[in-house]
């Protein structure tokens, strides 16, 4: 929506107007005559200009990119078009943008009937979800007398999601174990493990038929139809917990144990699907949040998106999460959990896990590396109780240097095949289409 205002600046005119308007009629001069029309001329130009502008004035603002990472480059194009017989002597172009370190406000001026276009880039900072807009755009007449506004107030939200990181080999999901393993737990979907054979009964896939069982145990007096059951393999799918109790996470901004959480989630979430395992996620923002195991691209933007807005404001600890997810966790699968907790209670939490199949490993962020007057516990004595359980835990402290991946399709290099043959490379900037975030052409009264 956009809304178009022509205010007066000062009401002092009108009072000088209208008092050598008493002046002449009851006092006439030539000098308070002439100094009249003058003043009641220039407040009709300017009125006229003013209107002019307010009805001659458009806006579009279009992005180049759609989403960005952490540390990727946002850049925008502003064209301010003036249909108006009267030039923008000065416009002061105002965006109102929340995303940090970037500002897209400046100063211009253009000619009558006449465009100017210009470009704004900023570099994306900190992760989260920010608002792009509302834009206002401030003018007036040659005289100072009418201030115009357009304020463009469409915006809309902007993702910049976390950086993601190449880790090393820190996690080895319980499906990725040698040899021929298997949960003894019976499966009602086909898997590589069938254990024995059953009667068929209405609804059975056909493809579960086990035809030498159907063949061997018929007989000439009564034929039956036996289908296979299979056990519950270890699946190789990983849960995410991350652990966002307030009480916990210490550190300043970049130098935090939640941003370090936050990327390190990130990393893992990306290295499994890469790796062709099925990840979940399971934290606690400002309400639970779950997203079942999904394998493919789609489930790491998807995981993205939230981490995006994932801060450490959570009043639940990492003993309750374990307790109101547990149940939904399936058996065979693994975990990760990432915490710098050093409240030995969420041991049990672990420990329920196992019991349960589900076998866990920990990413554990030392936060007296980070803040050493705010940090409390030991954190080898987690390390220790994680060791008698048999689960794998590796500390990881402020000193540890992430070497972030670029994600960002754009940003890869193109290659074009010329007639004679010869491959050469294309910048895909240039062919990067602008996404266009509105456009203020409209004038309200």
């Amino acid at each position: 929506m956009v809304k178009t205002h022509v205010k007066l600046c000062s009401r002092i005119p009108l009072f000088i107007a209208g008092g050598l308007l008493i002046l002449q009629i009851f006092s006439p001069a030539p000098a308070i005559m002439f100094t009249l029309v003058v003043l009641v001329g220039t407040l009709a130009v300017s009125f006229v200009w003013a209107r002019q502008l307010a009805g001659g004035l458009t806006l579009q603002r279009q992005r180049r990119y759609g989403w960005a990472q952490v540390g990727d480059i946002i850049e925008e194009r502003f064209t301010l078009h003036n249909d108006a017989w009267v030039p923008v002597l000065w416009a002061e172009v105002r965006d109102f943008s929340d995303l940090p370190g970037y500002d897209a406000s400046r100063a211009v001026g253009l000619g009558a009937r006449y465009s100017t276009r210009w470009t704004t880039t900023g570099t994306c900072e900190r992760r989260g979800v920010y608002t792009l807009g509302p834009v206002r755009v401030s003018t007036g007449d040659p005289f100072g007398i009418f201030d115009v506004s357009l304020e463009h107030e469409y915006s809309e939200s902007f993702v910049v999601y976390p950086p993601i990181a190449a880790l090393p080999p820190l996690i080895e999901p319980h499906g990725m174990a040698r040899g021929a393993a298997r949960a003894n737990v019976r499966s009602q979907d086909m898997t590589t493990n069938a254990s024995s054979v059953r009667q068929y009964v209405p609804g059975d896939a056909l493809n579960r038929i086990h035809w030498r069982s159907t063949a061997r145990r018929s007989t000439l007096e009564q034929e039956e139809i036996f289908v296979k059951e299979f056990d519950l393999e270890p699946s190789g799918d990983l849960w995410i917990i991350l652990d966002m109790d307030s009480s916990v996470h210490v550190g300043e901004d970049l130098e935090s144990t939640e941003e370090y959480a936050v990327t390190l989630a990130a990393s893992v979430a990306d290295q499994m699907l890469r790796e062709n395992h099925a990840v979940g996620l399971v934290t606690y923002n400002s309400e639970p949040i779950l997203i079942p195991p999904q394998k493919g691209h789609q489930q790491l933007w998807e995981l993205l998106r939230v981490l995006a807005g994932a801060y450490a404001t959570s009043p639940v600890g990492l003993d309750e999460l374990f307790g109101m997810f547990e149940p939904v966790m399936g058996r065979g699968m693994s975990a990760v959990v990432i915490t710098p907790s050093t409240d030995p209670m969420w041991i049990e939490g672990a420990s329920q896990l196992l019991r349960r199949g589900i076998h866990p490993t920990g990413l554990l962020l030392d936060g007296q590396t980070f803040d050493r007057k705010r940090a409390d516990g030991n954190m080898r004595g987690i390390i220790s109780a994680l060791a008698d359980l048999g689960v794998v835990g590796h500390v990881i402290g402020k000193d540890f240097r992430f070497e972030h991946i670029t994600q960002r399709r754009q940003q890869r290099p193109t290659y074009k095949t010329l007639g004679t043959g010869r491959v050469v490379v294309v910048d895909s900037g240039a062919d990067t289409e602008w996404v266009s975030v509105g456009q203020a052409n409209e004038e309200t009264a």
